[in-house]
């Protein structure tokens, strides 16, 4: 579920007069502090700490909410390896991973291996180019974006199978959140955000071509509590009010990930340079 982090500062005009600034903490390398092919964000909203999956360098990195690394973690071996690190969610004291090796990996947030889950297929707990994963809040189920299967694939808390759905609705979902009343997924080659009820029924679709706004390879996004969305884009951050109005937009440069923090920043990846950027709010 989305955090009680609400967006609408952002709607002042005395706010979009102002220049933001970008914080860049991190640059390309192989480093402990560097990036490789960033691509999801999440916050521990415990402690404020930054999860950054650094699928380049095969890890997930970890930075406290000043942008400075505290550590890493992926085994190199064994079932805890990781390969292509991209979506990322936590739910209490642990932090789940979608990788391009087409599994699932189950860590405790300190970076401790728990589990995996999940092969190359289009059966049950059988993926192909998983993405985009939240966790319900109100129950601990996760809903994982199988792009390629064309679906979104639910799992218990347990990681066992519970259902999936959209496959006559969906073309490429990269992304999934949860409000209270409805799933909203982000569609990357239809490039839309649709919104689902949780009989998994199509309500509606928007903020998409033809309606006003171009979006043109959409990869993340968040929602905060007041239904306020920060979407990524080829090369810009939008940010659109719960009636799916552009507020404010934002030029970036391959901006992958996206999350907001306790501190009210929008927290982007970005590709391109292979940094996490701060943008303050």
């Amino acid at each position: 579920m989305a955090t009680a982090n609400p967006l609408e500062r952002i709607f002042s005009v005395d706010y979009k007069s102002k220049i933001q600034p970008i914080i860049s903490v991190c640059i390309w390398g192989k480093g402990l502090e560097n990036l490789n092919r960033p691509e999801g964000v999440t916050i521990d909203d415990t402690t404020g700490d930054i999860y950054v999956a650094d699928s380049g360098n095969n890890s997930v990195k970890v930075f406290d909410d000043n942008g400075k690394i505290i550590f890493k973690f992926g085994d190199e071996e064994g079932e805890g390896k990781m390969y292509g690190p991209i979506g990322l969610a936590i739910y209490r004291e642990r932090i789940l991973i979608s990788q391009s090796s087409n599994s699932i990996l189950n860590y405790q947030v300190n970076g401790n291996f728990i589990s995996r889950i999940g092969k190359q297929g289009g059966g049950e707990l059988e993926f192909d180019h998983p993405s985009g994963l939240t966790f319900d809040d109100s129950n601990g189920d996760i809903y994982i974006c199988d792009s390629s299967n064309v679906r979104i694939q639910i799992l218990s808390k347990e990681l066992t199978y519970k259902s999936h759905f959209g496959q006559d609705t969906l073309e490429y979902p990269v992304d999934v959140k949860l409000s209270k009343e409805f799933i909203y997924i982000l569609d990357q080659s239809n490039p839309c955000l649709h919104l689902y009820n949780y009989d998994f029924i199509l309500q509606k679709s928007f903020i998409s071509r033809g309606y006003g706004l171009q979006l043109n390879y959409p990869w993340f996004f968040y929602i905060d509590t007041s239904n306020n969305i920060v979407i990524t884009d080829i090369g810009s951050i939008s940010i659109f009010n719960s009636q799916y109005e552009l507020i404010h937009e934002v030029s970036l440069s391959d901006p992958s990930g996206v999350t907001l923090d306790n501190r009210g920043r929008v927290i982007v990846v970005c590709e391109a340079f292979e940094k996490l950027c701060l943008h303050v709010l």
